[in-house]
């Protein structure tokens, strides 16, 4: 059962970096994993728009996905039937894959119970037309292998990887099929795809402001959350509205299925309640951005702010106080 947790954020952190920060472009990618000793299907499939699933297969399902209704043009419908025919293709390149990884490793007796074999294909398709494809294998979570699609060849990551990587090369109908996948069929998918009602879902981002004080200055943090899809960019502006380096968080998953992250950045004590900083978040469900400005107080108003409270406080306190003192003298007189 703990391996089963383990494993499942294991591909949670892959399936987070498969994404694209652009919140303009679209993300189409494909998950391919065997593993043993996880207590999982011995192979899994997944292919995601943006996260969104919108295909899934396994080992240990008895049938293909049907075809889902949105998807009925005819091109949709050769699509799917090639979704279909390649998991049954990709389940065989990536068991190879899996095989040769753990012989060359040497990962056999009780090492053999432990391994992951993945696949990650990814096109991303840009709000100006161009794109960017790719395809990478890992083995336990480092680069085994990947595709060099302007050469037409696979490029070994790690000396145990050349054996997998010759095989894969050899195959000259597969490298033609793979080459033309990732610079033709996986674009045309990308934009048939797009049109799910899934994808379409938009859900507005929640941004706080949070500050934290340090020795000589102040950690302001600008908190997304509540937002869908997953892509985002948050950026911080100074008073001239340049970027300000800053730390970045990883995006996170929410409970209810939404996403969140966080962007910090540092103030000096000495620029406090002089400059104004601005927290500008852009995501696909809102037009333009989510612009929150941030205007801190120096240490001196924050005392003084303090000073005043206290008085303000005690002051009617001190006055009945005044009252008793001056009615018990009375009553003693």
């Amino acid at each position: 059962m703990r391996s089963s947790f383990v494993f499942f954020l294991y591909l949670l952190r892959g399936a987070c970096s498969g994404s694209d920060g652009d919140p303009e472009s679209l993300n189409l990618c494909i998950h391919m994993v065997v593993s043993h000793g996880f207590n999982l299907p011995e192979f899994l499939q997944r292919t995601t728009l943006n996260d969104v699933t919108i295909f899934y297969h396994d080992s240990n399902m008895a049938s293909k996905m049907p075809r889902p209704d949105w998807l009925n043009s005819i091109a949709g419908q050769w699509h799917w039937k090639h979704i279909q025919n390649w998991a049954d293709r990709n389940r065989r390149v990536i068991t190879q894959g899996f095989t040769s990884a753990v012989q060359q490793f040497n990962r056999t007796g009780l090492l053999a119970d432990s391994n992951i074999y993945e696949g990650w294909g990814c096109c991303t398709l840009f709000p100006n037309g161009t794109y960017r494809s790719s395809l990478t294998h890992k083995f336990n979570g480092k680069d085994f292998i990947s595709l060099d699609l302007d050469k037409r060849v696979f490029v070994a990551a790690v000396s145990e990887a050349v054996l997998y990587k010759n095989q894969r090369c050899r195959d000259e109908r597969d490298m033609d099929d793979i080459t033309d996948y990732y610079r033709k069929v996986i674009i045309d998918r990308l934009n048939i795809f797009k049109h799910a009602p899934s994808v379409r879902i938009r859900k507005v981002p929640e941004v706080r402001i949070f500050e934290k004080q340090k020795a000589g200055s102040i950690t302001v943090t600008c908190h997304v959350t509540g937002f869908y899809p997953r892509a985002v960019q948050v950026d911080w502006l100074d008073p001239d509205l340049h970027p300000v380096d800053g730390g970045v968080t990883d995006v996170l998953p929410n409970e209810d299925g939404t996403y969140q992250t966080r962007r910090s950045v540092t103030v000096p004590e000495e620029d406090v309640g002089k400059h104004t900083y601005s927290c500008v978040v852009l995501h696909s469900s809102v037009e333009h951005n989510i612009t929150t400005v941030w205007v801190g107080e120096s240490q001196i108003y924050r005392r003084a702010g303090v000073w005043i409270s206290l008085a303000i406080f005690l002051l009617p306190t001190g006055f009945i106080f005044w009252r008793l003192c001056n009615r018990l003298c009375c009553e003693l007189n």
